[in-house]
């Protein structure tokens, strides 16, 4: 597969490098993975790499506007 999981999380950290720290860049790409892939997923998502990709970017966007949090409950204080 000429595209995977890392290959997206590689291309994800390099454009939000600075404004969202990358552990946080990991979970969300592996939460929209686990989402893209749910059947009762309420989310639009294509379960291929590009589709997770672009689902991934929309929330790292949002992250790095809100400051670099996620906005789902998940950040540690």
């Amino acid at each position: 597969m000429p595209d995977s999981y890392a290959d997206v999380v590689e291309r994800l950290c390099g454009e939000f490098d600075g404004r969202v720290p990358l552990p946080m860049v990991t979970q969300i790409v592996r939460q929209c993975c686990r989402e893209a892939s749910s059947a009762d997923s309420h989310f639009p998502a294509d379960p291929t790499p590009r589709g997770l990709e672009g689902l991934a970017r929309q929330r790292l966007q949002a992250a790095a506007t809100r400051g670099g949090t996620t906005g789902s409950g998940d950040e540690t204080s």
